[in-house]
């Protein structure tokens, strides 16, 4: 079974992804630093997938399934 290439991280889903990781680096440096990169870009991805998740128009309908 093939996997699914998942779409690379915006700039707002990793800084997002940044800023729910407990390091003192600047976003600038865990970009550069190799392992904090694949964390990063890790979380920003889980970040992009619940961001598609949340619908606020039918949150604003009250719209329950």
């Amino acid at each position: 079974m093939a996997r699914t290439k998942t779409p690379e991280p915006d700039l707002a889903a990793l800084e997002i992804a940044h800023g729910l990781l407990a390091t003192r680096l600047s976003f600038q440096e865990a970009m550069n630093h190799p392992t904090w990169k694949v964390v990063i870009k890790t979380r920003a991805r889980k970040h992009m997938q619940q961001r598609e998740q949340f619908d606020l128009k039918k949150l604003q309908a009250n719209d329950n399934d």
